[in-house]
C-alpha cells in the first residue's frame, strides 16, 4: 500500500471514527435533555463519568498494545462492532432510568478506546517525516470538523426525526467508515524485530508536554464551552448551533493553514506561540464576542489540536504515548467543563464580572502553555519512520 493512499484510508477510517465521537459528545446530551427531558445534571454526570472511563480506558488498550502489537487490529475490529451496538443505547434507554444509561455509556465508552488508541497510534507508523505528520494531522482535522458538523445538523433537527433511526444510522455509518482502519492495521503491524525493540525501550512523552497540553486544553476547551453562556451584555441573537457553526468551521479552516515542521523543537515552538496568540484571542473576548471572534476561537483550537497531533510522532510516541495523551486530553476536556461549572456557579449565564475574569484566567492559562512548551528538554529522537513495504 502506498504512503498516499493510506493517508486517504487513514482519513477517510477517522471521519467514521469521529462521527461516533461527536455524535456522543454533541447529539446524546442534546437528545437526552430536549427529547427524553433528563436531568441536565444527571446527563452531565453520566457524561463526565463515561469520558473518564473512556480516559482510563485509552490508557490501559495503549500499554497493552505496546507489548502486544499485533493485537492491534483485533482489538479495533471488535471495538467497533461493540461501540456500534452500545452507542444507539446511551440515549434510547433513558425510558429505563439513570442507571440502565450508565451501563449503556460505561460500554460505549470503554469500548471505543479500542479504535482510538490503535487509530492514532498509526501516526508514528504513517508519520515518518514531519511533512507526513502534518499531513496526516490535516486530514485528522477535516475528518473531525466534518463529522462534527453532522452530528450538530442532526441536533438541530433530532426533535423532528425519528431518534431511534437517527442513531443508528450515526451508528451503522461510523463502523462502516470506520473499519477501514482494520486493513491499515494489519498492514502496517510492526514486525518481529521492531517489536522486541519497542519492548526493549519504551519511550514516553515529556512530563512538561503533558502538562502544557492538560492545560492548554482545559483553558480553550473552557472558553469554547462558555460562549454558549453569555452574559446579556455579549449576546447578539446568535443561537447555540450556529455558535457550534462557526467553531467547527474556524477549526476546519486551520487545516488550511500552510504549517511546516522542522522537527520536534520547531514544532514544540510554533506550538507555543499559537497558545501566546490564543491569550489574546481568549482576553479579546472580554470585548467581542461576534461571529468573527468565534470563527478565530475555532481557528485556534484546530490550529493548538493539529501541531499537538502532528508533533506526537516526531516526539516518539509509542502506543503507550498515544493511549496517555489521549487518556489527559480527555480528562481535560471533562476539567474544562468543570472550570465552566465553577465560573458559572450556580447561574445559567456569566455575570459581566465573571466573564471578565473567565477569559482573564483562560488567557493567563494559555500564557502559562507557551511558557512549559519553550522548555529545552522538551525534545525527544524522532521516532523511526513505516516500515519498507
Amino acid at each position: 500500500m502506498t504512503w498516499r493512499r493510506a493517508c486517504a484510508t487513514y482519513g477517510t477510517a477517522h471521519f467514521g471514527k469521529s462521527l461516533l465521537w461527536s455524535g456522543s459528545d454533541l447529539l446524546t446530551l442534546y437528545l437526552l435533555v430536549s427529547v427524553y427531558r433528563l436531568d441536565p445534571m444527571t446527563a452531565g454526570t453520566l457524561f463526565l463519568i463515561g469520558l473518564a472511563a473512556n480516559a482510563l480506558a485509552d490508557f490501559a488498550v495503549g500499554n497493552h498494545l505496546a507489548r502486544r502489537p499485533r493485537h492491534a487490529a483485533p482489538i479495533a475490529a471488535i471495538a467497533l462492532l461493540v461501540s456500534g451496538i452500545s452507542f444507539p443505547a446511551t440515549v434510547l434507554l433513558a425510558p429505563y432510568g439513570a442507571a440502565a444509561l450508565l451501563a449503556a455509556t460505561l460500554i460505549f465508552r470503554i469500548a471505543y478506546a479500542g479504535i482510538d488508541v490503535p487509530h492514532n497510534a498509526l501516526l508514528t507508523r504513517l508519520g515518518d517525516t514531519p511533512a507526513r505528520a502534518i499531513g496526516l494531522a490535516r486530514g485528522r482535522t477535516v475528518g473531525t470538523a466534518l463529522a462534527s458538523l453532522v452530528a450538530a445538523g442532526a441536533a438541530s433537527g433530532g426533535k423532528d426525526m425519528d431518534t431511534a433511526a437517527l442513531l443508528w444510522a450515526i451508528a451503522a455509518g461510523g463502523v462502516l467508515i470506520g473499519a477501514m482502519m482494520v486493513p491499515l492495521l494489519i498492514a502496517f503491524t510492526p514486525r518481529s524485530s521492531a517489536i522486541g525493540a519497542e519492548r526493549s525501550v519504551t519511550p514516553s512523552l515529556p512530563v512538561p508536554f503533558m502538562a502544557a497540553s492538560v492545560i492548554g486544553i482545559v483553558a480553550l476547551g473552557a472558553l469554547a464551552k462558555a460562549v454558549l453562556h453569555l452574559p446579556g451584555a455579549w449576546h447578539r441573537g446568535d443561537d447555540g448551533t450556529a455558535i457550534l457553526t462557526m467553531l467547527i468551521l474556524g477549526r476546519t479552516a486551520s487545516a488550511l493553514l500552510p504549517i511546516r515542521l522542522r522537527d520536534a523543537r520547531h514544532g514544540l515552538t510554533l506550538l507555543a506561540m499559537i497558545y501566546a496568540m490564543a491569550a489574546f484571542v481568549a482576553i479579546g473576548f472580554a470585548w467581542n464576542a461576534g461571529l468573527a471572534m468565534l470563527a478565530l476561537l475555532g481557528l485556534t483550537l484546530g490550529t493548538t489540536n493539529l501541531i499537538g497531533w502532528a508533533i506526537l510522532p516526531v516526539l516518539g510516541a509509542d502506543p503507550r504515548g498515544y493511549g496517555l495523551y489521549t487518556m489527559v486530553s480527555k480528562l481535560a476536556l471533562g476539567a474544562a467543563g468543570l472550570a465552566l461549572a465553577g465560573g458559572l456557579g450556580r447561574v445559567p449565564s456569566f455575570t459581566t464580572d465573571s466573564y471578565i475574569a473567565f477569559v482573564l484566567l483562560v488567557g493567563a492559562g494559555c500564557v502559562v502553555t507557551a511558557l512549559l512548551l519553550l522548555i529545552p528538554s522538551l525534545t525527544r529522537s524522532p521516532a523511526q519512520g513505516l516500515p519498507a513495504a
